[in-house]
């Protein structure tokens, strides 16, 4: 978590200047006075540390973003190594939230991962990954997706013939370059430019 000392004339001077350089709510920090009249100068050293919990932050996010879209669900929170999936469950509004091509969502997530890593020291901590969902949408997505690469994977190693995906997001392109990261046999990587960026997978061996 973030942490940095100040010496500053007046503890108020060092609290903006704190949430101005660390990014983060004064009510997200907490500020201790290490000592007052630094050296000859009057002047008090503060060591300030964030004080918050980021995964909770993540989900206080969701439930506000619900409330002020007018949107009744539930979230709920799943905790695995230095991921945090968040899925979102509602009685109607799930096609809303996903959005066409999947566009809402994924800004959903990528907004909820800024909220959650702002916490984190990147010079020192890796931060955390975010996964946001809506009804299980992404998960069963993701499951096709894989599904899909094996396949495929499995004949470009069979026939030595490289394969050019239809064109995707880099989510889902991440998807599938994960899932065949570790494949003897075959290789993918992306081409084209945004929004008409495809994924090909082709044989590791194919000069051959």
């Amino acid at each position: 978590m973030k942490e940095k000392m100040y010496i500053g004339k007046s503890l108020e001077e060092i609290e903006e200047l704190a949430v101005k350089e660390l990014g983060v709510a004064k009510e997200d920090m907490y500020f201790d006075v290490i000592s007052e009249n630094v050296g000859q100068r009057e002047e008090i050293q503060v060591q300030v540390m964030v004080d918050a919990n980021p995964v909770k932050k993540g989900k206080d996010f969701l439930e506000n973003f619900l409330k002020e879209a007018q949107i009744e669900g539930l979230i709920e929170r799943r905790m695995r190594d230095n991921v945090v999936e968040y899925n979102i469950n509602t009685a109607d509004a799930n096609a809303v939230l996903i959005g066409h091509n999947s566009q809402t969502l994924a800004a959903l997530q990528q907004l909820t991962s800024l909220i959650v890593n702002q916490y984190f020291d990147h010079e020192t901590e890796n931060g955390l990954i975010v996964k946001v969902d809506v009804g299980d949408y992404r998960k069963n997505r993701d499951d096709k997706l894989e599904k899909m690469a094996v396949r495929i994977a499995r004949d470009v190693a069979k026939t030595k013939i490289p394969v050019k995906l239809r064109y995707m997001n880099a989510y889902e392109r991440k998807v599938i370059h994960t899932k065949l990261a570790n494949w003897k046999d075959v290789t993918t990587h992306s081409e084209g430019v945004e929004p008409r960026r495809y994924l090909v997978i082709e044989p590791k061996n194919k000069q051959e």
